[in-house]
Order: C-alpha cells, then structure tokens, then sequence
C-alpha cells in the first residue's frame, strides 16, 4: 500500500542580493566551484576561501548570495535533483506514444547521470552532511522524481504490458541504475564513446522492461 504523501517545507538558500539573475549566475560559479573542491578536498576540510578561490570571487562577494558553506552543498544537490526532473520534463514533451516518452526519458536521465559524474559522487559522499531540513527537502525532490517514473511506467505499461510486478519497484531500479556510470565509473570500459555507453545503457533497462527496439536508441539532448 502507498504511504501518504507528506508535505515538506521547501528549504530555501537566503540571498542578500535582489537581482535575481546576478544571483542565478553567481550561483551557478559556485556550485561548479564548490563540485570541484568538494571533490578534492571533502566536504569538512573545504573552506568558503577555498570556494571562492576557485570561482574567483570574494567571501564578501559570496555572501551576498548564500549564507554558509551548508548552503552551497544544499544548492550542489538540488542542481542535479533539478538536473534529473527536467530530463522527465523534457521526456514528456517528446511527439509519440507512451513507450516513446518512457524511452526518452531513461536516455534523459542516463544522460544526465553520464553527464554529471563528478555531481552524482558527492551527493553520495556528502550529502549526510546536510542538515535535516536540507536532506528531507533533497529527498522529497527525488521522491517526487521517482513518482513521476512511477506515472510513465503505469502509462507504458496500459500501452504495452511491460515485464515488471510492481511498479514502484521497477521505477525505484531505472532511476537508480544508471547511477552505476559515476559509481562505478573507474570499472566501466575504456574503449566505449559517451553515445555507446548511454546507448547500451538505455537498452539494457528497455530490455529489462520487455521492450525490444527494433531501431537505434536516437540521440537526445543532454541539456534542455
């Protein structure tokens, strides 16, 4: 039986800036600032100066659009959340049928995976780092991605019937699969371009699901 949805508070990064677009942008230099030395260093050993050497901007400067060192790892995690709604976002909009959707977005969110390798590791390795307002908001977000897997899958499979028992289970393994690109990334095949690899990768799932293409897995953008 499925729980009932609760209902959590957004959490939000305060910015002493109003210029919501300079905000937006010197946002972003610090989330790829912060991937980067995060990745280096871990999260504990990093420093705002650290941060801020490396997007170039002064701590002054970077208070003007987050409060802490917490904010800037809270904003890291929801960049790839976001990363991953808008692939099933973008899904969606894709001309077809019910597998047609299903299939763009398993390949959007491979993509996204691939794309985002460096991301993906320090939401696994840092993110207990989060305080409790800033975790339960990440996995609200994720939960909310998974349900929208949950809602392609039940279309997909009244279209065609797919080889899964439950479909809360099948969309908990495709949305978690493809995080094997960055985890195990050190393992995977060396001779292997980002299209074969995001390719077989897609198959395997549709494979999985029952789904035989009988056409290559066409390109589909990474980014929207």
């Amino acid at each position: 039986m499925k729980p009932a949805a609760t209902k959590v508070k957004a959490r939000r990064v305060v910015a002493a800036s109003k210029n919501t677009a300079l905000v937006r942008d010197r946002r972003t230099q610090l989330v790829g600032a912060a991937i980067e030395v995060f990745g280096k260093k871990g999260f504990h050993a990093t420093t705002v100066r650290d941060i801020g050497r490396v997007s170039r901007l002064t701590q002054g400067t970077i208070y003007n659009y987050v409060r802490s060192k917490e904010d800037i790892l809270f904003l890291v995690c929801d960049r790839i959340v976001t990363e991953y709604q808008d692939s099933v976002r973008r899904a969606l909009a894709v001309e077809g049928d019910a597998i047609a959707r299903l299939r763009a977005a398993l390949r959007g969110i491979v993509g996204v995976m691939h794309e985002h390798q460096d991301t993906i590791l320090l939401l696994y390795h840092e993110s207990h780092n989060l305080d409790r307002r800033s975790l339960r908001t990440i996995l609200a977000r994720v939960h909310e991605f998974i349900e929208s897997f949950e809602r392609l899958l039940a279309e997909a499979n009244e279209e065609k019937r797919l080889q899964m028992t439950d479909v809360r289970l099948s969309a908990n393994i495709v949305t978690y699969l493809p995080t094997m690109l960055a985890l195990r990334r050190w393992a995977l095949p060396k001779d292997l371009t980002s299209e074969q690899i995001i390719n077989d990768t897609v198959g395997f799932m549709l494979r999985g699901l029952g789904i035989v293409d009988k056409q290559p897995t066409r390109s589909f953008p990474l980014r929207g």
